[in-house]
């Protein structure tokens, strides 16, 4: 019996080849998938000139990591950052993965305790994009709070266990996704790309 997930990209450090990029992801996985449910390529450019791709897609059970990891063997310049709403089990908790050069940087999973503050659910099967980016971006509230769980819970791959690696962030932590999630609810800066692969 299978399930399905809700797959959430973000690419950045892009300086013109977000659509190259879509492409690859779409050809690498999500071509199969990419009409059921939620799905959709969007991009938008940063305060320093570089770019951001958001590529969503439901697909059956698993955090396709393996095809991310191709695409950025090809793309070792931009950094992958990949959310799967349940990639372990049905109702389970959500599993991320950071990727560059094709090398997988960190992985975990994230709690349903977690729901309760940043609404996941929410945020992960209906993504918003900005949300997405601006909480688990290169550099974002995420990664700077990561630095703290170093010691305890080190940088690795789990190897598709995200239900048996939980990194539990404290309340307060919590609330500043929470409230960075309010913050950026209703920012539209993004510009949709079509699977024809054109702005």
């Amino acid at each position: 019996m299978g399930w399905d997930t809700q797959i959430n990209i973000i690419v950045e450090d892009i300086r013109e080849e977000e659509l190259e990029i879509a492409k690859e992801i779409f050809e690498g996985d999500a071509e199969t998938y990419y009409h059921n449910g939620i799905s959709f390529i969007k991009y938008r450019v940063c305060e320093d000139g570089s770019k951001v791709l958001f590529f969503t897609y439901e697909r059956r059970k698993y955090l396709p990591y393996w095809a991310i990891q191709e695409v950025s063997k090809k793309f070792s310049s931009q950094y992958f950052t990949v959310i799967g709403s349940s990639p372990d089990f049905i109702s389970g908790p959500a599993g991320i993965v950071k990727i560059a050069g094709g090398e997988i940087l960190d992985s975990y999973g994230i709690s349903e305790r977690f729901e309760n503050h940043l609404v996941t659910t929410e945020q992960f099967e209906k993504p918003n994009p900005e949300i997405l980016f601006q909480c688990f971006g290169k550099n974002k509230l995420e990664e700077t709070i990561r630095e703290f769980y170093l010691e305890s819970f080190p940088k690795q791959w789990v190897d598709e266990a995200y239900a048996d690696n939980i990194l539990e962030f404290k309340a307060k932590e919590m609330e500043q996704f929470k409230d960075l999630a309010e913050r950026f609810k209703n920012t539209n800066a993004w510009m949709e790309i079509s699977p024809n692969f054109k702005t």
